[in-house]
């Protein structure tokens, strides 16, 4: 088989999306990267779920009155709290007779055409919680976090897996060795052991909470609503100091960095690090259950690693800055699927095909920035 008909095989493989054999180990001496002309994705048929931003300014606790709208969600609630072992039993009678009353007094409504669904509060209605609404409302937050702790192993993060083998990968693609390839991925991971850089001063508590509990440090993340987090400007510095040391000849320093620079701009990949700041504050459970789904399917299950794999394009990056503010765009329109997707499905989620695929395209998207963040460093 020609090197051109192989390119034109993968090509087809990245369109349809397809998980097939790794292709990394067999046809890297045949490939490479050619820059990609034009935005595709793995899937297009994704259901998009988007709550409406003046349900979600107006309270921390806005899922749990959203799900109201259904009685699924409802259903889901009532699991969490039946489910808790920190609760008596007179307890959970309590919140559950609470929500009843406050989904009567807060209506909401979902929308839904063939690609969306938008949760939105019914026409005319304020919600105006008191501070016992508010406390109520974190007791039964709390019972769902200890439903995600409980059922999910937590603390198999986003960034071992996620992090290593996007730069070793990508970096191979380039025809580096695997010696060089090896110090990009070492380092790939590095920066979330450094010590965590806080948010500016004048930001709420909660903020404070997100950046330094969840998503663990100001660096590690970028909102493109709000223009907030420091992960471009990481990538930024990093990806230049890589560039500097290729161009003098140190190569070790240049791999090194060039793996810190990865970490920043692979972070952004994932949606919930570009937004839902108060929401993940409350339910931060459900960030790491699905930073620990992303790690369990890496090899084995729906083996993410292989989106990685199979594809061959990337985009020319003249600016690390701005291309990790457009990846984090890419994965932001994600964050209120993926995070609506687990809380009201508890027991099937990590089934859930439209989860996957909104993972999978998030992947692709962040192959493709790699591979260029390489090629930037290299020339």
């Amino acid at each position: 088989m020609t090197a051109k008909k192989i390119i034109s095989l993968f090509l087809v493989l990245v369109m349809v999306g397809s998980t097939t054999t790794p292709v990394i180990a067999t046809k890297i001496a045949e490939n490479k990267p050619i820059p990609a002309k034009e935005k595709s994705e793995l899937h297009k048929d994704i259901e998009i779920i988007k709550i409406d931003p003046n349900l979600e300014n107006l309270t921390p606790y806005w899922i749990i009155i959203a799900v109201g709208s259904e009685e699924k969600g409802r259903l889901t609630t009532f699991k969490y709290i039946d489910t808790s072992k920190s609760l008596k039993d007179y307890e959970k009678e309590e919140l559950k007779r609470f929500l009843q009353e406050l989904w009567k007094k807060y209506p909401v409504k979902t929308i839904r055409d063939k690609k969306s669904t938008l949760v939105t509060i019914e026409s005319g209605n304020e919600i105006l919680l008191t501070e016992e609404d508010k406390i109520m409302l974190e007791r039964v937050a709390m019972a769902v976090n200890e439903y995600f702790s409980s059922k999910y192993e937590i603390g198999i993060l986003w960034n071992v897996d996620t992090h290593q083998s996007v730069a070793f990968i990508s970096c191979k693609k380039w025809g580096e060795s695997d010696y060089y390839c090896g110090i990009t991925r070492d380092h790939a991971d590095d920066p979330d052991y450094w010590t965590q850089i806080p948010p500016p001063p004048g930001y709420p508590e909660w903020y404070w909470n997100f950046i330094m509990q969840v998503v663990h440090s100001w660096t590690h993340y970028y909102n493109p609503d709000w223009a907030t987090g420091s992960a471009p400007s990481e990538c930024k510095y990093y990806a230049n100091v890589a560039k500097s040391k290729y161009s003098s000849g140190d190569k070790y320093s240049a791999f090194q960095n060039l793996g810190y620079a990865s970490h920043f701009i692979t972070d952004v990949g994932n949606p919930l690090h570009t937004g839902l700041e108060s929401w993940q504050t409350v339910f931060s459970s459900i960030h790491y259950s699905y930073e620990n789904y992303i790690s369990s399917n890496w090899e084995s299950g729906y083996r993410f690693k292989s989106v990685i794999e199979n594809n061959w394009y990337y985009y020319p990056i003249s600016n690390p800055e701005q291309a990790t503010k457009d990846l984090a765009t890419y994965s932001h329109q994600y964050d209120d699927t993926v995070f609506w997707t687990i809380y009201n499905n508890p027991n099937t989620w990590q089934n859930d095909q439209n989860l996957r695929k909104v993972t999978e395209n998030c992947l692709l998207e962040t192959a493709k920035y790699s591979l260029g963040l390489i090629k930037y460093v290299r020339g």
